[in-house]
Formats: C-alpha cells, sequence, structure tokens
C-alpha cells in the first residue's frame, strides 16, 4: 500500500492534529445538569464562588474511539491510499495522426483520412482499462488534440472530428512532440502510435529511429497525383502595364504525364500550355498578361488524379491606380521632361493663374508663384517668392555654387554633382524636423517638411546647370517617392503553400524597414541574413512582405504535398494489435474508506451522541395526571 496525494510525514501530522482536537473536545467538556425545584423561597446564594473542575477522565472512551478511527479514514481517503506498489503505474501512449494535404486523396480503398481514422479507432479499442491515450494531429505542426485522457471516448469523439489540413508532415517534429510529452509525465510511457500515408519532405532527420515504442497503423492505396507547387506574378521591366506570370507543376506519379495547363483572367482565357512531365519531377511554364485592371487570375490543370485539391490556383491582382499630378506653371515645357518618364503618373499643366486649393490630385507642383491659400496636398515649390510661402525664405544669393548634397536621407540619397553654379538661389530658414536635401555656402537650398509633406528647392532645377545632369531626374524621383510611396512600390504576387517561405530581397534592407504581416495586419516573426528572408506560417492566408521598394505578397492557400515517402524503421510494429499487454496496476481504496469513515460518524452519534439522548427521550415513561381527592 502506498499514499498516492500525501507523503507519510504529511499524512502523520495531519492525523495527529485533527486526533489531539477530537481528544482535547473531549476532556473539556463540561456538563450541565439541569435541576427542577417547587420554588426559589428558600434557595439562597453561597457566598464563596463555584469552583469549575475540569474532568481528568474521559467517560466515554468508545466514542472518542470510534471518532478517531472515522477521522482516520476520511484521511487515508484523502490521501488517496493504494493497494499495490508505487512502480505499478499505468501507462501513456500517443495517438499522431496524420492531417497532411495528402491524407484528403481519394484511393480505391476510400480517402487516406477516413482510412487513418479506422485503424486509429481500432487500436484504441485494444488499449487496457486504465492506461491513458493523447490525440495529436500532425502536419506542418504537432498540435495536441486532447490531454492524456483515461477516457477512451473522449479521444474517440476527437479522431472524428480530425480533419486534413493543408501543410505537409513533418514525421521528426510530430515524434519529438510525442516523446517529450510522454517524458514530461509521471506514468509509465506507452506505445507511440503513427496512423497515416507517410508522405514527408526530403527534409527528413531520421528521429524515428530513436525510437523503440514506435507503432505503424499505414493505410492503403497510391497516390498518382499532378499538381501546381508555386504560381507567381511580377511586372515586366520593360512594360509597366504587361505581368509576367510563371508557375511550376509536378508530377507525383510513376508514369509519364501530358499536362494541359490553361490561364484565365476575369473569366476569360488569356493562356495556356502543354507540358510533358517524367515521373517524380517537375516543370515550369511562363507566359505575359497585359493588364492594368485588378481582378482574379486563376490557373488550371486539366488531369484527373486521386488527389483534385492542387489542381487549381487563384492569386488577386491589386489595383494600380495612376498619381494625379498637377504642375501650375507658365513655362510648362521646361518641366514636362521630368514628369512624362513615369507611365504611373497622370499629370495635367495648368498656369498659375488657374490655381485652386480645392484639387484632386495627390502632388501639386507649383513654379515660382505664391500659392493663398496653399494647397492641402503634397507640394512641390520650386523657387518660391520671399512671401506668402510656407517656407520662410532667409536671404537670396546670386551665382552661389551647390556645395553638397545631403545622401542622409531619402530624398539626397544617391545625388551627386560637382560645380555646379547656380545664377540664383533662395536660402531657407530651417525648423529641427526638417530634412535639408541641398546646401550651399550659407546655409540649405533645399528642404523637405515631413509635417506638411511639402518640398521647397531654392532654385530652378531646368533653368541652370542642372539641367543637364543626372542628379535632376533623380532628385525627382526621390521626391516623388518621398511623397507618394505606392507609385514606385513593385509588386510580386506569389500563389504557395502554407510553412516555411524563403524570399531573397534585391539588396540588404535597412534595419527597420522590412515588415512582414498577414490577413488583419498581424505581424509574422521572420528572420534576414543579408538579402535572404525567412518566415513561416503555419496556416493558409495571405503574407505581405513589404521592404519600402518592393513588396510581395504570397497568397498561401495551395496545399503543399511531400515528395518524399517516410519508411518506418525495422524495429517498428506494424498494425492494429488483438489487444495491447495490460500492467498490473495499483488499485484505487479511497471510495471504501470514504464511506467507512462516514459510517463510523454516523454510529457515533446514533450510539453516544445527541440521537442517544432524544431517543430516551421519546420512551420516557408519562408521569398519570394528578386526580382530585374527593
Amino acid at each position: 500500500m502506498f499514499l498516492f496525494n500525501l507523503s507519510l510525514v504529511e499524512f502523520m501530522a495531519l492525523f495527529a492534529g485533527v486526533s489531539g482536537v477530537v481528544a482535547a473536545l473531549y476532556l473539556l467538556d463540561r456538563t450541565r445538569h439541569k435541576h427542577r425545584v417547587a420554588t426559589l423561597r428558600f434557595w439562597t446564594h453561597s457566598d464563596a464562588p463555584s469552583e469549575m473542575q475540569h474532568r481528568r477522565k474521559i467517560q466515554q472512551p468508545w466514542s472518542l474511539l470510534l471518532q478517531i478511527l472515522s477521522l482516520l479514514c476520511l484521511l487515508l481517503a484523502l490521501a488517496q491510499l493504494r493497494w499495490g506498489s508505487p512502480f505499478q503505474r499505468t501507462r501513456d501512449h500517443v495517438l499522431i495522426l496524420d492531417t497532411s494535404a495528402i491524407m484528403n486523396a481519394r484511393v480505391p480503398q476510400g480517402r487516406l483520412m477516413d482510412q487513418s481514422r479506422v485503424a486509429a479507432k481500432a487500436w484504441l479499442k485494444a488499449v487496457p482499462k486504465g492506461d491513458r491515450v493523447m490525440l495529436v494531429r500532425a502536419d506542418t505542426l504537432s498540435t495536441a488534440a486532447t490531454a492524456f485522457e483515461s477516457n477512451l471516448a473522449v479521444v474517440d469523439e476527437a479522431i472524428s472530428l480530425t480533419q486534413p489540413a493543408a501543410g505537409s508532415l513533418r514525421m521528426g517534429d510530430a515524434l519529438r512532440f510525442a516523446k517529450q510529452a510522454q517524458q514530461v509525465q509521471d506514468h509509465r510511457a506507452g506505445e507511440i502510435v503513427y496512423a497515416g500515408a507517410g508522405r514527408i519532405s526530403d527534409e527528413d532527420d531520421g528521429f524515428a529511429n530513436s525510437v523503440t515504442n514506435l507503432r505503424v497503423l499505414p493505410v492503403k492505396g497510391t497516390v498518382e497525383n499532378v499538381g501546381l507547387r508555386k504560381i507567381g506574378l511580377r511586372r515586366s521591366p520593360n512594360d509597366e502595364k504587361v505581368w509576367e506570370v510563371y508557375g511550376t507543376v509536378r508530377n507525383d506519379g510513376s508514369r509519364l504525364r501530358l499536362v494541359p495547363v490553361v490561364v484565365m483572367f476575369g473569366g476569360g482565357l488569356v493562356g495556356q500550355r502543354q507540358l510533358t512531365i517524367a515521373p517524380n519531377s517537375e516543370q515550369s511554364f511562363t507566359l505575359d498578361l497585359r493588364t492594368q485592371a485588378a481582378g482574379l487570375l486563376e490557373t488550371r490543370i486539366q488531369v484527373n488524379d486521386n488527389f483534385p485539391d492542387d489542381d487549381r490556383a487563384v492569386i488577386e491582382i491589386p489595383t494600380q491606380n495612376a498619381v494625379k499630378v498637377t504642375v501650375y506653371s507658365n513655362e510648362p515645357e521646361l518641366l514636362k521632361p521630368v514628369f512624362s518618364g513615369h507611365p504611373r503618373f497622370d499629370t495635367s499643366y495648368r498656369p498659375t493663374a488657374e490655381y485652386s486649393p480645392a484639387t484632386d490630385a495627390a502632388v501639386v507642383v507649383l513654379d515660382r508663384f505664391a500659392a493663398a491659400p496653399p494647397t492641402k496636398a503634397a507640394a512641390i515649390w520650386i523657387n518660391p517668392p520671399r512671401n506668402g510661402t510656407p517656407v520662410a525664405v532667409a536671404s537670396t544669393k546670386q551665382g552661389a555654387t551647390l556645395t553638397r548634397w545631403r545622401n542622409d536621407n531619402a530624398i539626397g540619397a544617391g545625388l551627386h554633382t560637382r560645380d555646379i553654379k547656380l545664377d540664383e538661389v533662395s536660402l531657407f530658414t530651417t525648423k529641427p524636423e526638417d530634412l535639408v536635401i541641398a546646401e550651399v555656402s550659407g546655409g540649405a537650398a533645399a528642404l523637405a517638411r515631413p509635417s506638411a509633406r511639402l518640398v521647397a528647392l531654392g532654385f530652378h532645377p531646368m533653368r541652370s546647370a542642372l539641367k543637364f545632369e543626372l542628379a535632376t531626374p533623380l532628385l525627382f524621383a526621390n521626391i516623388l517617392r518621398w511623397l507618394s510611396p505606392e507609385v514606385f512600390l513593385r509588386w510580386e504576387l506569389n500563389a504557395g503553400s502554407a510553412g516555411g517561405q524563403t524570399l531573397t530581397l534585391d539588396s540588404v534592407p535597412a534595419p527597420g524597414s522590412v515588415k512582414v504581416t498577414m490577413d488583419g495586419g498581424r505581424a509574422v516573426p521572420f528572420t534576414i541574413e543579408g538579402q535572404t528572408l525567412r518566415f513561416f506560417s503555419g496556416a493558409p492566408g495571405v503574407v505581405r512582405v513589404n521592404d519600402g521598394k518592393q513588396e510581395h505578397v504570397y497568397s498561401l492557400t495551395l496545399p503543399d504535398v511531400a515528395a518524399g515517402t517516410w519508411k518506418a524503421p525495422p524495429k517498428a510494429v506494424t498494425g492494429v494489435p488483438a489487444a495491447l499487454e495490460s500492467s498490473p496496476v495499483a488499485r484505487d481504496l479511497w471510495q471504501w474508506l470514504a464511506l467507512l469513515g462516514g459510517a463510523g460518524l454516523i454510529a457515533e452519534w446514533i450510539l453516544f451522541g445527541r440521537a442517544r439522548r432524544l431517543f430516551r427521550a421519546g420512551n420516557r415513561p408519562v408521569a398519570p395526571a394528578l386526580r382530585k381527592a374527593s
């Protein structure tokens, strides 16, 4: 016998305290006697105070003994006394149910998931009474569907509710999770049971060879699958109106397949390819899509296989509206070469007399005049006058030399010139928040003010020697990128499967410039090593990677079908047993001890307590009524 809930020292201390309190109550008990008298006439009070004497002898030892024995039984029930050895413990089994994407495949024997559930329930029936089972659903992540349950009906219901996910199986992670779950429990380790198709990636680490208590419940049927593995879109570097579409199709079957690929946009056919793919290999295709409209790009492969879930992929192409730019200038021909170089700028030119602050333009260019009242849109002030401008002009210089471009901010980045003479230049009074773009001897010749979303140039680039410099178009490109960053943002759209993703950036990003978010703006953890960015998404969804220059959109909706086949180690047991070997288990006695303790207290109350006095009072003979003497 052994105590399960309390140690022996804790039990003895608790029993000594309880029994001592009960014995003290018996010793300190005082009895009051009730006397009936005919009258208080002859009753006199004693001058000496009455002395109370404590009883030194227990008058009802059998009552005390019965109470102590009853409390002993109740305390043993609380300590959970067990019959047997403390080393005779129940076993903990872990049932790993494969929920990878391939489990939704249909073979002549039925759906793989259904076969796996039937095998898991058959093994569950062989588990002896008292053993506990944990159900783990394993795909890209291993998740415990139940705790260690001795009530196997709970595990059976969880098996019935299990459905395939979109990721691939990571067998090593699943077995590690199961082994760690058994090690942290006080019970003996039982079996680790895997039920599934055993389709894994080529990155299996062989951890199964170290698992000595492994049982495998394989499913029957061969999966002949051809599916899309990746679809991507990116803007053509030669034409902003053209999307380059590329994709990959894999043949996981055992024979050569002829695969027709159809690409549709907005419900209309935009391209098709005919691919001949060898067994256990993949092939890529490309085509061009000319559009500036938003819509759904759908890619289909027309095959008949066991797994249709990866035969279709859909990518949403976002709208890319042109940015409206209004130029107020009396000499628009000077600025037309600057603003006509980008196809996503919708530029209009108006004379300064037609200026109105109520404009729908995103960017307003004000060429050498004071706009009153100032516009609320983002503004570029070119050589503004001294009065009527939001940027104060400190002084004006003639024949100044441009001494420095400030390359420490986004607008001045990459600008370099040498010995540029400016016929006339205005010097601005700067604020602490201002970004200085260019300097001449004596002050700032160009600045940006983030709070007002404006850029002020104290000179006209097209009326000086700067018009022959490469720095001029780069200057306006940097200004427009700073005012409207979405214009120069390049898009790359991808349709893939959930799991780990690796992305190669065009350049090493600045610290804090990269954002990786999922649906609803939720941040996704990522790592950057040089130009390589890695992130992980365990569930289907849309992930956006923005590095300030380019936005990559990952539509993780394709199922991740692993190409490799897992081979169980030779020492693993295969199949459903008739019955698992049951081990001797310590028996609980607390139920009987609780009943015995409660019965003892009730018996003591009946034999020695108030119930006995009530019984005697009820049976006391009633004195006959007095009669009047005749």
